[in-house]
């Protein structure tokens, strides 16, 4: 019998990538603990919700139901900032979600299946005996030091800042930004369709309207500065969207701008470690999901088969990278890495094809 405090596998982040991959270790049948170090699973809220189509995405919307608001995207359509002219569009832009609603739902479904979550505790320390990892130390006076066999780290962007990634010697410290995602009222965007801007200016170059619904959108911007100084321009088309828009959330946010995705990681594995999500060097909702849904899997199975060797954890990430690694979630160089945001869209359809959310089940 297990000791209170030791677990099969431990997750350090409660994102959507650690959510995902704590439900699915529980699922098959894994003693599993999360530790999230902010208060809430869901908060704060680093992305508009944004989950881009594949069968993955669908069989999520598909087991949400109504659980959860969502609404499709019609129509992913990018256009010059300062006229409006259409430079390209697509069918494939999948669906918007409230992200912070379906991270507690991943979350409470993995609690159901077994896991324990433990908010406001954060890992400060991994805990080595002849050099491999035994367990973490948080800074919580419930549970301060808590044991396991396999470590999934997703602790998000910080990872390749001054997070484990980094200080693993995974990779390079990347250069970190931060930003500011609004939540407006009274935009002027139309339902189902996501409209982004390209200039050659900063301000008005990659401004993206994720419209959850008719006026209501999710919007970057560097500072609550550039906010004011775009709603008071007239010479964009951008600025004519906000001129009459208020804030009703803000959220700060960060980025790893100095590589690509995976590229200033050497692995995403090593010994009995493995990172998903922001802090493996991917990024995006559903690739993070899809990598939690992997490390799972592979957690599991190295588990059961009392096999926690880095031969065998080398499947996840063998797995990552012929599938995810095809179309990777790089949002920034898509059109120079394919040719159109349309070109990347199909090609994450493809390579991510029959992956389904098979550990949501709302049935009960």
């Amino acid at each position: 019998m297990k000791a209170m405090n030791d677990f099969d596998v431990i997750v350090i982040g409660g994102g959507p990538a650690g959510c995902y991959a704590a439900l699915t270790a529980a699922k098959k049948g894994l003693r599993v603990a999360v530790f999230e170090e902010h208060g809430a699973i869901g908060w704060p809220r680093h992305d508009p919700g944004w989950l881009m189509d594949c069968d993955f995405a669908n069989s999520i919307i598909s087991a949400v139901g109504k659980a959860v608001p969502w609404s499709r995207v019609k129509e992913y359509r990018v256009c010059h900032s300062e006229s409006g002219d259409l430079i390209e569009k697509s069918t494939l832009g999948g669906y918007l979600i409230r992200r912070d609603l379906l991270e507690k739902e991943i979350a409470a479904q993995a609690v159901r299946a077994g896991a324990e979550l433990h908010i406001k505790t954060r890992v400060e320390r991994l805990v080595r005996k002849e050099g491999r990892v035994v367990g973490v130390e948080t800074n919580s006076n419930v549970i301060p030091r808590a044991e396991g066999q396999i470590f999934i780290c997703a602790d998000g962007i910080r990872s390749a800042g001054n997070g484990f990634a980094v200080a693993e010697g995974l990779c390079d410290p990347g250069e970190v930004r931060p930003g500011l995602s609004y939540l407006l009222a009274d935009a002027d965007v139309s339902a189902g369709i996501i409209e982004h801007f390209l200039s050659s200016e900063p301000l008005l170059n990659y401004r993206c309207f994720f419209t959850h619904r008719q006026d209501a959108c999710f919007l970057g911007i560097p500072s609550y500065a550039a906010f004011n100084e775009l709603k008071k321009r007239e010479d964009n088309v951008v600025s004519r969207k906000v001129k009459n828009a208020y804030p009703l959330e803000v959220c700060g946010y960060t980025r790893v701008s100095s590589a690509k995705y995976g590229k200033y990681f050497r692995n995403m594995f090593m010994h009995n470690l493995i990172f998903v999500g922001d802090a493996s060097g991917g990024s995006g909702n559903i690739h993070g999901m899809i990598q939690g849904h992997f490390a799972g899997i592979v957690a599991a199975s190295a588990i059961k088969e009392n096999d926690v060797s880095e031969e065998r954890l080398s499947e996840y990430q063998n797995l990552v990278l012929s599938t995810l690694g095809k179309a990777p979630f790089f949002w920034f160089s898509a059109r120079e890495d394919f040719g159109s945001f349309n070109n990347w869209f199909h090609e994450f359809e493809e390579a991510t094809k029959g992956i389904k959310a098979i550990e949501l089940d709302y049935s009960k």
